[in-house]
């Protein structure tokens, strides 16, 4: 059995020795250096769950990317998430078949696909809107733009990429 660090409440004494799978890594960030310069013309990015039952489009490129290490995200995703702020409204849904919404304490709603899993966006509790960087298929043309809420995230990594950070949002 394997559990997600990010799962873990206080110190785990975790290092993180590796990173695994980083050939269908998002073109957003490099775990070995600075993100390549986006290569994302102006059009439409399809996203998807992992299993295709919740799937839409978006304007693109995504542009700037954030690293959220809060808790509420760590918990979610096992780690930490990754994703950019975009206009609602500028989604087109294909399919929703599994979609559904989470309220979370502080009463934004995350939306997730019921058969797989995946996190796909978050609506806060005032609506700003993020979609998670992870569910574009392919090249998002965006670019890491910095870490937040790092006061709270996991003590098996470390954040030294050189990109701001803030201790909160």
């Amino acid at each position: 059995m394997a559990i997600a660090p990010g799962a873990l409440d206080g110190t785990t004494n975790l290092r993180l020795t590796r990173h695994i799978f980083t050939e269908d890594a998002g073109d957003y960030y490099r775990p070995e250096g600075p993100p390549p310069q986006p290569l994302v013309a102006q059009g439409r990015l399809d996203c998807a769950c992992l299993c295709g039952s919740v799937a839409f489009s978006l304007p693109g490129p995504v542009g700037d990317v954030v690293a959220c290490h809060c808790t509420q995200c760590r918990k979610l995703s096992g780690h930490y998430s990754a994703s950019f702020d975009t206009d609602e409204g500028s989604l087109t849904w294909h399919c929703k078949a599994s979609l559904e919404e989470y309220e979370t304490p502080g009463k934004g709603r995350r939306g997730f696909c019921t058969t797989c899993g995946s996190s796909l966006y978050f609506r806060s509790a005032n609506g700003d809107f993020s979609v998670e960087a992870g569910a574009v298929t392919g090249r998002t043309g965006g670019a890491l733009h910095s870490h937040i809420f790092v006061a709270n995230k996991g003590d098996y990594y470390r954040l030294d990429d050189g990109l701001p950070l803030f201790p909160e949002g």
